[in-house]
């Protein structure tokens, strides 16, 4: 696997030359999946064609990303890990290939058999595997901080007690797997109700933050070291009508949409309690970004998103490319190498959707990008907002500190809020 310093990872795009080829690939092997998860459009009862890309198509598209300076990959589904034994040989393919940064994860199935949690007799074996795979992060999702929220939810009866116990065998062989959380309702176990139902605006925030120290509060308890956060995907909350967007993850279900109020709301509350628990977990979602969204006029602020200019997406239905998974109107066919006209310096102008794959990235390592390639209209215009910024230069140090989150590194404990 290549190795490289922090800072050159972390200033590779902003001093990238102009035929510098875009920088991640997220793959989606399938859509398969064992969860009943009622956010999420693939879930086990959704009524979709089932498909999965076939093995050779993936690896086409991990060649073509070696020979084109791809530097991250990311699989996703579905259930990425519905079949394990394949997705093992994919990655090991793509070590081969010498892709530095390979990423993945799970709802967590494998970590519960028969409504209770695995005994290490079956832990200890797929974690191993796991350890040897090239796996730079590996995500576990969790949705409550209410352990039977969650598996209700997902229908995953025993799963919090087995990831519990798979933790300290990923730690003790030198993985630190990641939880990921989808922002909903049900944060902390019952539904929040709608803004005007349950209360006014400091009802809802007041909730919805206590919510979110919950769930960190859950998340170092049962030994987690990482936490990211996603932001609600669904049809009210990107403002989708007849639109069909390309990743099939979005829901129309109450526990995910939120109106733009209440989503600045949410933002605000997650922005204030990120601090209290940054230095007991490492969180990869950035303040600056928080900060914006939680703003009257977020999308003045924010950055564009560098979706199909840096970062692509390839669908399990089709095996092409579109430049996120919510803009399945834009086909960009099926070869990654035909793309290669797309990355030099064509200006981002995005700000469709919320996937935090690609704008928290987008906000971060694009606003540096912009700073070195047009400083003065940066000064003069583009970040007018002093709070904003100082933030940024926040994450900016405090993602130093935490080794870009590699997933192969204990936390360090160092860093300052």
């Amino acid at each position: 696997m290549i190795r490289r310093s922090l800072l050159a990872d972390l200033f590779a795009l902003a001093f990238a030359r102009p035929s510098r080829f875009p920088g991640q690939l997220v793959i989606q092997i399938t859509n398969h999946c064992n969860g009943s998860c009622p956010q999420c459009g693939m879930r086990r009862e959704a009524e979709i064609g089932r498909v999965k890309l076939p093995a050779e198509t993936v690896k086409k598209a991990l060649k073509d990303c070696a020979e084109n300076g791809v530097d991250a990959v990311s699989f996703t589904g579905g259930e990425p890990f519905i079949n394990i034994p394949e997705i093992l040989k994919l990655l090991d393919y793509a070590r081969d290939l010498k892709i530095p940064y390979l990423r993945s994860g799970t709802n967590g199935y494998m970590f519960a058999t028969g409504g209770e949690a695995a005994g290490l007799d079956r832990l200890i074996p797929l974690v191993e595997s796991l350890v040897k795979s090239p796996l730079r992060n590996f995500w576990i999702s969790m949705d409550s901080a209410d352990t039977e929220t969650h598996e209700r939810l997902r229908g995953l009866p025993g799963v919090i007690d087995g990831i519990s116990k798979a933790l300290p065998v990923f730690h003790a062989r030198g993985l630190y797997p990641a939880v990921n959380l989808g922002i909903n309702r049900c944060i902390a176990g019952e539904p929040i109700p709608p803004l005007g139902e349950g209360g006014g605006e400091p009802a809802f925030f007041e909730k919805f933050r206590q919510g979110f120290s919950a769930f960190f509060t859950k998340a170092v308890d049962m030994g987690f070291t990482m936490v990211n956060v996603c932001y609600p995907m669904s049809f009210e909350t990107l403002g989708l009508g007849s639109e069909e967007p390309a990743y099939g993850a979005i829901s129309d279900d109450m526990m995910v949409n939120f109106s733009r109020r209440e989503l600045r709301l949410v933002f605000k509350a997650l922005l204030q309690t990120i601090p209290a628990f940054r230095k007991s977990i490492r969180i990869f979602t950035p303040l600056s970004v928080l900060y914006a969204l939680s703003r009257e006029n977020s999308r003045d602020l924010l950055f564009p998103c560098l979706g199909g200019i840096c970062y692509f997406y390839m669908d399990s239905r089709d095996g092409h490319i579109y430049p996120c998974g919510y803009r399945g109107d834009e086909d960009m066919g099926a070869s990654i190498a035909e793309l290669r006209t797309l990355s030099g310096d064509q200006q981002p102008f995005c700000e469709r959707c919320f996937w935090e794959c690609f704008m928290d990235p987008s906000q971060l390592f694009g606003i540096l990008r912009y700073v070195v390639r047009h400083p003065c209209q940066v000064w003069f215009g583009k970040i007018p907002d002093r709070q904003m910024l100082r933030l940024w230069l926040g994450d900016i140090k405090y993602y130093l500190a935490c080794d870009l989150f590699d997933g192969r590194k204990p936390p360090k404990r160092r860093w300052k809020n």
